[in-house]
């Protein structure tokens, strides 16, 4: 290495605010990838993929398959990496609850949600702390069943846990978030012709709406609908990815069920946050009745490029 370089880099050192009792060094190593287990099912890359796909998803992955570098190395006087792998471009998929289960000739009464059944191409998309935590979640949900009932891992009812797990997403009682996808069709209704663009740069979910190549002659939309279960405050939020060609101001308006409440939005001005091409966009906050339909509804109308209708959410407040 270069002289200057060197003397750059050793001016560099262990952050001095962190860990201070352990010499400004960790107390735990990264482990990314360890042993892992041979359960009921093996996930592998046709589910990541979606070439494959399982009906006992207690949880949901959507990361790249990635693998980073083994070594560096010299070809030719270049540097090169050598192992690195980047595969992605899918949706959103789900992982099987037989993958954080151990065959029933094994043991009957553990749960692995970290160090589940998966390949190592498959565990570098699964990988991710989000998903731990959700697959953490599930097996816990699934342990007060095999407790209750006083049968083995291998005996849950896969159904009731999946159930119980969409009804409590929480865990702990309190109204859920309501989240309604371009991809629901019993919730969705399109006006006009939309194209659905799956995979596309920012969205929410396997795809989304967009009106490019759509009937520019009449006004269309696209209306998410609900019902109200429990009444209360709620915050509302439409999905926007920022994209090239997307139109200035997308009108957006939320009915109650009672009221019309119309918004004006710029979606390609967002502050974008975190490790995404999109971000939610607030909408208001609006007390809701239970047995209410309200919805929201995203038009053409003025607009002067691409809409893209994609997802909302209804949050309750605590």
């Amino acid at each position: 290495m270069p002289t200057h370089l060197k003397g750059e880099m050793l001016k560099w050192g262990y952050p001095k605010d962190e860990y201070v009792d352990n010499g400004n060094w960790s107390h735990q190593a990264y482990i990314r990838e360890a042993r892992r287990m041979v359960g009921e099912y093996v996930m592998t890359q046709h589910n990541c993929e979606g070439r494959e796909t399982v009906t006992d998803g207690v949880g949901m992955a959507a990361y790249t398959m990635d693998s980073h570098n083994i070594q560096r190395i010299v070809v030719d006087g270049m540097v090169k990496n050598e192992g690195d792998v980047q595969i992605g471009g899918f949706p959103p998929y789900p992982i099987s609850y037989r993958s954080i289960i151990p065959k029933l000739t094994d043991c009957k009464n553990l749960y692995v949600p970290v160090c589940l059944s998966a390949t190592h191409i498959a565990y570098g998309s699964i990988r991710m702390e989000p998903v731990f935590m959700v697959l953490a979640q599930s097996a816990a949900t699934a342990a007060v069943q095999v407790i209750d009932k006083s049968i083995s891992v291998q005996q849950v009812d896969v159904a009731l846990l999946q159930k119980a797990l969409k009804e409590n997403p929480l865990a702990n009682g309190t109204t859920k978030e309501i989240l309604i996808d371009n991809d629901d069709k019993t919730s969705v209704t399109l006006v006009g012709s939309w194209t659905t663009l799956k995979s596309a740069p920012g969205c929410y979910g396997p795809s989304l709406l967009s009106s490019a190549g759509g009937d520019k002659a009449r006004i269309q939309s696209v209306k998410f609908s609900t019902l109200i279960e429990k009444e209360g405050p709620y915050e509302v939020y439409a999905y926007f990815p920022r994209i090239e060609g997307g139109a200035s101001t997308v009108v957006v308006s939320f009915y109650t069920g009672k009221k019309n409440y119309t918004r004006d939005l710029k979606p390609n001005q967002q502050k974008i946050e975190g490790q995404t091409s999109g971000e939610w966009m607030f909408l208001g906050r609006y007390d809701l009745k239970k047995g209410e339909n309200p919805h929201v509804e995203v038009s053409t109308r003025g607009a002067d490029g691409t809409v893209v209708a994609d997802a909302v959410l209804i949050y309750p407040v605590k």
